[in-house]
């Protein structure tokens, strides 16, 4: 019997324990996802979370953006200076995310962490981020990922770019079928393939992963190897790219465009926050897994333009438009010449790289996926999307729909835009992940005030013996991992900068063309950032339609039933 007692007692306290964590930590009613919660599913330690944020960042952004940076910015020194800045500012985000993943231990990432912070009206932040990320932002990411991995299969095939010999100026509707239509239906396929093996297992996922991603870290670390090798053995000639910047202005835009780019580049030091679920003592290991993949990643990417830098010729940059889809394999080249086949294999390499980088956006954003649905932000369709399939213990549904509207995206969306869409999709994706980004900065300060006040007022409120039961409790809660706060200030401040920046552009009309339409230029220029605050604008027509609305009159007749029902159970009055 004392036995019985005992667990009684421990259950309550659980129960009084978890209760008070949720007045602190969550001022608004926050959904439990659906997620395999047994010991056997806990499959997330240091080690696989350092892979998998390093697999989500490392990615095609590496082999794309350093040319389109360096001819941005002419000076190779300003271009390093702008990648550590880009690392120094993922570190401050992502030791900001560890204090909210400790905070929440749950699944979902901004979509809890915004839902916290802003409550009202009817957690709006919340909802706009889940409708952007699922519709908008990851599918971006995911879509312009395999695409760059679909062209360097091509490459590595053929031997070639997959764009040579087609204009620019024209949209994937008027081209042939290879090898234009080749490449998109095969990043289809490359993302059946993920989509199926993280529905069968998630362990099996996991081991798939991260054997991606070891390949990705040999891959990148033999190119900034080899370049820092040639730029050592060679030195005569290497140097020239060091000593003489590329010819040509820059301006302020030059450096607000390369900024967002890195960012984009850096994207996935948030990709653990997705899957606190499946993770092993999160508030010990999640501090672990951020700081040092974020650390290797900003040493790895400074490396790998270091040999860029020395091996690419300025003129590649300066004078090829398309330099930015294939400068791991112009580099690759110069390194290997006249030995076609090494060439081609670090060009499979590569590929593998990118897949797995893809293959981490699809496992965060299901989790996202999940996460909104718990909240019910899909009408009628939200218990199917967060539930996870008994058998395999995955997220089915939700990896489901992901796959059908990237591929809509890949096959619809991409080529509706001339084949050089990179930029306007990274710029789009990242400038519409910094607007939360910056929401979520600043919503941690608010969480860290709200937690304060809820236990003053909760010590406030209690008597003395409830204050004794629980001083331990609070003892612990005030001891969690805070980031500190000038890595905070620094996250909240970068992302204020992308925000406003952003639209600062440079435009000119070509020697050619002196009386050219300048506004026209501009909304080009500006085309990614508009797109941008035009999902925002359907999103928030989405919450207010779907979910503030239509759920305010569900409410209304739940209420109204229940009130009927009450009163044909009251008993009747004789009076």
């Amino acid at each position: 019997m004392s036995v019985i007692n005992d667990d009684i007692t421990t259950t309550n306290e659980s129960r009084m324990d978890n209760e008070i964590r949720e007045s602190i930590y969550a001022p608004s009613r926050m959904s439990v996802i659906e997620s395999p919660q047994d010991k056997q599913n806990k499959i997330l330690g240091v080690a696989y979370g350092i892979g998998l944020n390093i697999n989500n960042v490392i990615g095609s952004e590496i082999v794309t953006t350093p040319g389109i940076i360096w001819n941005m910015v002419k000076s190779p020194g300003t271009v390093l200076l702008l990648w550590l800045i880009g690392g120094i500012v993922s570190m401050a985000g992502s030791l900001s995310y560890v204090e909210l993943g400790v905070i929440h231990k749950i699944s979902g990432g901004e979509t809890k962490y915004l839902q916290t912070a802003y409550p009202k009206p009817k957690i709006l932040m919340s909802y706009l981020f889940s409708f952007m990320h699922i519709f908008a932002i990851r599918p971006g990411i995911i879509s312009a990922v395999l695409q760059s991995a679909a062209q360097y299969s091509w490459f590595t095939i053929n031997g070639h770019r997959y764009d040579e010999g087609i204009k620019q100026d024209t949209t994937g509707w008027n081209l042939p079928f290879s090898p234009f239509w080749f490449t998109k239906i095969l990043a289809v396929v490359y993302l059946l393939i993920i989509t199926i093996y993280h529905m069968i297992n998630n362990r099996w996922a996991n081991y798939i992963n991260q054997s991606l991603a070891v390949i990705k870290l040999i891959t990148y670390s033999i190119i900034a190897l080899a370049g820092i090798y040639r730029l050592a053995s060679n030195w005569s000639v290497s140097r020239f790219n060091w000593e003489h910047p590329i010819n040509g202005d820059t301006n302020i835009s030059a450096y607000s465009s390369s900024i967002l780019l890195i960012m984009f580049s850096y994207d996935g030091w948030n990709t653990l926050n997705y899957s606190l679920d499946e993770f092993r003592k999160p508030g010990k290991k999640l501090i672990f897994s951020n700081s040092i993949s974020v650390g290797i990643v900003t040493l790895m990417y400074l490396l790998v333009n270091i040999a860029f830098i020395s091996v690419v010729p300025q003129e590649s940059i300066s004078n090829n438009n398309n330099i930015d889809e294939t400068i791991a394999a112009t580099f690759f080249y110069k390194l290997f010449g006249k030995s076609v086949g090494i060439v081609r294999l670090f060009t499979a390499l590569v590929v593998l790289s990118v897949i797995g980088t893809a293959a981490a956006g699809v496992w965060s954003g299901s989790r996202v996926i999940v996460a909104a649905a718990a909240s019910d932000f899909f009408p009628k369709y939200s218990k199917e999307l967060r539930t996870w399939n008994q058998y395999f213990n995955t997220p089915i549904n939700a990896l489901l729909l992901q796959f059908i509207w990237c591929s809509f995206i890949i096959l619809f969306v991409g080529s509706s835009f001339t084949i050089t869409s990179f930029t306007l999709f990274s710029t789009f994706s990242m400038y519409s992940y910094w607007i939360f980004y910056f929401a979520t900065g600043i919503g941690l300060l608010l969480i860290r005030r709200n937690k304060k006040n809820e236990l003053k007022k909760k010590q406030f409120d209690m008597n003395d013996k409830e204050l004794n039961e629980t001083s331990s409790l609070f003892s612990n809660l005030t001891r969690e991992y805070k980031v500190p706060l000038p890595f905070a200030i620094i996250f909240i401040l970068a992302g204020l900068f992308i925000l406003v920046f952003s639209f600062v552009v440079n435009v000119e009309c070509p020697k050619d063309k002196p009386n050219c339409d300048l506004r026209e230029k501009t909304a080009q220029q500006l085309a990614p950032i508009l797109i941008s605050y035009g999902f925002l604008f359907v999103a928030l027509t989405c919450w207010y339609t779907f979910y503030y609305w239509w759920g305010t009159i569900k409410d209304q007749r739940e209420a109204a039933v229940m009130r009927i029902a009450d009163e044909n159970e009251k008993p009747y009055d004789f009076n």
